[in-house]
């Protein structure tokens, strides 16, 4: 829990950072969206090969690893000299994140061999992340007043310190490996070179113009790189993702709904973040204090979220819930320099409910149509899926205020409009989930609480 929380830390401690950022290193939303987007960049492209990897090597080690790496990478941030430096440490967190996060629940497995206990531990688990992503916000604008944005980085050196001494005393190392299939590691490096490329034609679109040559370069080596990608996964063997997940609807419907779900809500942080600081004004601290109502609503509903994919199966919550979220964004288009804290406090609000609704929807969706063996590699694509989702929505959203070089009301609301527009399409992928079996949903609805 500790790695996983300091994992989903960075991914929102980071945004309430950016106006603090911004003006240490004069930077505008381009080089903004890079520093946000570098972590997940790298992130979402290796999560596909962390499983296998902690299957050949041992979850342990992969672990206690990819700790060292992320505490490696938070030293280079807080030391960064430059707005690149930094981009580069967020890479290499990103490296981190992508070893930790599924091997930590891999480690459940393993401790808590009992399938009550282990339902329990992965409570515990899932409660942790819940707490991590609500105290992003606040944590990040403490931090940011009192030490400056470097500290942020900070925190997570005790975090993954008490991750590595529980895991290195309290669990023991694998005896046995399962090598199951290829690493892939060729078709890892372009999949992040394709991610690399689209996110640097989509940032860079507003500011250099489309038809500009870095653009048309970039967003051409991209559609080459995922054409070469997807006629490999058609050929090879050893796919990425196992055809027989990619064939199931229930599957492809619900990681496609947790992409897009990531893609809006990562693309209203990173702007409202923004405009909050640059725009109305507040520091760090009350930035934090104003996002509260998403991740509180988000705590309070999930819980019952997981009881409702019990009883009725993942469908209702998913369209439901990213309803709400679409008609959060729609109010958000509300906000502007002068209106009033109630209407961003209503739209952030909507937000946490929708979320908390949904999110455990697409996992059940996804782990219920995975068979046993093929549980590690659904858990990854759904999570590689998610953050792609969250890279696309910065980079897309986020470069529409590239040109300006800060953040309009007028921008904000064409992104709030386009972000209620990929939650209106995650809700209507809902009703493309058939009626699930009830004793696996009820299992995952455990879990997910």
């Amino acid at each position: 829990m500790a790695g996983f929380s300091m994992v989903l830390l960075d991914t929102t401690i980071v945004n309430v950072a950016l106006g603090s950022i911004a003006r240490d290193f004069a930077a505008g939303p381009a080089t903004l969206g890079w520093i946000a987007n570098a972590y997940t960049l790298v992130f979402a492209g290796l999560l596909l090969s962390t499983g296998l990897a902690a299957d050949r090597i041992g979850a342990r080690t992969v672990f206690v690893s990819g700790l060292a790496i992320f505490a490696f990478g938070s030293v280079l941030a807080t030391i960064a000299p430059s707005a690149g430096a930094l981009i580069g440490a967020q890479a290499v967190l990103g490296v981190g994140a992508a070893l930790v996060l599924p091997t930590s629940l891999s480690l459940l497995s393993q401790v808590f061999t009992d399938a009550s206990r282990r339902m329990r531990a992965i409570g515990v688990w899932a409660a942790g992340s819940s707490v991590a992503f609500a105290a992003g916000p606040v944590l990040g604008g403490v931090l940011i007043e009192q030490f400056g944005w470097r500290s942020i980085f900070v925190i997570n050196l005790p975090l993954a310190a008490l991750g590595a001494a529980l895991v290195l005393t309290q669990v023991r190392g694998r005896t046995e490996t399962k090598p199951t299939g290829a690493l892939n590691l060729g078709a890892q490096a372009a999949a992040i070179a394709m991610l690399v490329a689209l996110t640097f034609g989509l940032v860079e679109s507003t500011g250099r113009g489309w038809g500009s040559a870095p653009v048309l370069i970039a967003v051409g080596a991209a559609v080459v790189l995922a054409a070469g990608l997807l006629v490999r996964e058609r050929s090879t063997r050893n796919p990425l993702v196992p055809r027989e997940l990619v064939a199931d609807r229930r599957f492809t419907a619900s990681t496609a709904g947790g992409a897009l779900l990531n893609f809006a809500f990562y693309g209203e942080l990173f702007f409202l973040s923004l405009f909050l600081q640059q725009e109305r004004g507040l520091d760090a601290l009350h930035t934090g204090l104003a996002f509260l109502p998403q991740p509180l609503l988000f705590m309070s509903v999930a819980p019952f979220a997981g009881r409702l994919v019990a009883s009725r199966g993942p469908r209702l919550p998913l369209a439901l819930g990213a309803a709400l979220g679409a008609a959060g964004a729609f109010v958000l288009l509300g906000v502007d320099i002068d209106s009033s804290y109630g209407v961003l406090m209503v739209g952030l609000a909507l937000g946490g409910m929708g979320g908390g609704l949904a999110v455990p929807a697409v996992t059940a969706g996804v782990m219920g149509s995975a068979p046993t063996a093929l549980a590690g590699i659904a858990s990854a694509t759904l999570n590689a899926g998610r953050q792609v989702g969250g890279v696309l929505g910065v980079a897309l959203l986020g470069g529409l205020a590239s040109a300006s070089g800060h953040v309009e009301a007028s921008a904000m609301h064409t992104a709030l409009l386009i972000a209620g527009l990929a939650l209106v399409a995650a809700s209507a992928l809902a009703f493309a989930l058939p009626a699930p079996d009830r004793a696996p949903a009820r299992d995952l609805a455990l879990a997910t609480e």
